[in-house]
């Protein structure tokens, strides 16, 4: 049994985690999903504490962990902090587990924020342009779309985007574009230097559970 069980959205936060826990920590933990052994189990999405289908598969899972004395830890996007903040502060109580929401545990956002915010200085050009890009979409008018404008790119689909100007044209080089794929460790990619001032929240949120181990 692990010594540490944390609980995450999908399969973006779990090799996100799995890769800073590695690089900050030299500690490989193992990934899973409910009813799968792991060290950093998927929920499949943020609904989890509001689905009593999926209550009924956690709940006894989060008692016996702390009948067992194991640490529990819940890593969810914020979207919006202080909704989620008061949701997981309610839950946290009853179930027993310290929580912490992307990107920074104190604002608006998601996952996809802090990565936007990690990458590797030298390629910020890339998102230079993407801005161009939505700038452009937001000045024009469609009659293509209920609403008459274009819709803008959600932030994950900015992230793929990313990736997918910096790996090669093959169909290898493309799978490292999927979120299980992902090479976070990439130090022409991205910066987990656990000192940026965006990844300081959470090194300070994980220390305790890994610092001494």
């Amino acid at each position: 049994m692990s010594s540490i069980q944390l609980f995450v959205e999908g399969v973006t936060d779990q090799k996100f985690l799995q890769d800073v826990i590695a690089e900050w920590y030299g500690i490989d933990l193992s990934i899973g999903s409910i009813g799968k052994p792991g060290e950093i189990i998927s929920v499949d999405g943020k609904d989890a504490f509001d689905s009593p289908e999926k209550m009924k598969k956690l709940s006894p899972i989060f008692q016996q962990l702390a009948i067992q004395g194991i640490p529990t830890v819940v890593i969810f996007d914020a979207d919006t902090f202080s909704t989620n903040q008061a949701k997981l502060t309610l839950h946290s109580q009853k179930l027993r587990f310290a929580y912490f929401l992307f990107p920074d545990n104190q604002r608006d956002g998601e996952i996809e924020t802090l990565l936007e915010e990690i990458i590797c200085p030298d390629n910020q050009i890339v998102f230079d342009c993407w801005k161009a890009f939505e700038d452009c979409l937001s000045g024009h008018k469609t009659s293509s779309t209920p609403s008459g404008s274009f819709t803008t790119p959600a932030n994950k689909t900015k992230i793929y985007a990313y990736i997918e100007t910096l790996v090669g044209e093959t169909d290898s080089e493309k799978e490292k574009i999927k979120d299980r794929n992902r090479d976070y460790r990439n130090k022409l990619h991205w910066n987990l230097d656990p000192a940026h001032p965006s990844l300081k929240p959470l090194r300070e949120f994980l220390d305790p559970f890994f610092s001494t181990k």
